[in-house]
């Protein structure tokens, strides 16, 4: 299948480099693959969850999940206990003995991961007896964090903190690993166009395509995301921690397919808590 190609403009690259240069962190995707993801889910809505969603987002006026696709990253540092709720730490080299796959009482412990977070939230937003706000809040919440299951790096550990440990280098410039599957791949790819990026790849979804990511649940997906660091990012990663200058090229089918992913299944869930 076709992927949307990345083309880099002087424009789109120096903006990519000025954002590996920055500080080390643990969100993921950035604001582009959030949006991204948001913009997708809202055309698979179907018409009587799209209506409940609008008149949820009403309450803070604003009209569409991207505009709250970032929130949970925003509110951070006010609520620093939320900052394990944006991630899983599925193993990449378990111990012997123990499974591959999410494991709750290894790897969420006291339910402080997003898996539990995420079955949480979407609880609340379907109990219409709940207040509005509080609805709305967890709509928020389940928003970002289908996005981050995404992000193979927020459903492994490999004892690096998602690879921000992970020193390389990347169209000539140090960074981490994290920063780059973050933003680094995609960031020259949307050039500042989210919502046309998101439209491009929603083209592409396949009939058997959704009917496939619609299935499964929360903890095949973050299996799913496992494996994808365990054999893409992980086990293609080259000793001298210099990226190859194809890295992007390569990179970039595989993030437009965890960001379709994360689209199609956050309307699917959507659309199951919101009937």
């Amino acid at each position: 299948m076709t992927r949307v190609a990345a083309i880099l403009p002087a424009t789109a690259l120096l903006a990519s480099l000025a954002f590996l240069g920055a500080p080390l962190n643990a969100f993921a995707w950035g604001r582009e693959g959030h949006w991204i993801i948001a913009e997708i889910a809202e055309q698979f809505l179907q018409p009587q969850t799209a209506q409940q969603v609008r008149e949820l987002l009403a309450i803070e006026n604003v009209t569409t999940l991207a505009e709250v696709s970032t929130w949970a990253d925003e509110i951070r540092l006010q609520h620093p206990e939320t900052a394990h709720w944006h991630f899983v730490n599925i193993p990449i080299h378990p111990s012997s003995g123990e499974p591959k796959e999410y494991d709750a009482n290894r790897d969420c412990p006291n339910g402080d991961c997003v898996v539990a977070k995420t079955e949480e939230f979407e609880r609340v937003l379907s109990d219409r007896q709940k207040p509005d706000r509080q609805r709305l809040e967890a709509l928020k919440y389940l928003v970002h964090f289908i996005g981050d299951v995404h992000q193979p790096l927020h459903a492994s550990n490999d004892h690096d903190r998602g690879g921000n440990d992970v020193a390389v280098k990347f169209m000539g410039l140090p960074t981490n690993l994290h920063a780059v599957w973050d933003s680094g791949i995609i960031s020259p790819a949307v050039k500042g166009d989210e919502r046309s990026y998101a439209l491009q790849l929603v083209q592409h979804i396949t009939e058997e395509q959704h009917q496939r990511w619609s299935e499964g649940t929360l903890i095949t997906w973050v299996n799913e995301g496992r494996e994808v660091a365990a054999r893409t990012i992980y086990g293609e990663l080259p000793h001298s921690g210099t990226l190859p200058d194809d890295y992007e090229t390569k990179a970039l089918p595989i993030v437009n397919e965890q960001l379709e992913r994360a689209g199609v299944r956050l309307a699917t869930l959507l659309n199951k808590a919101l009937p």
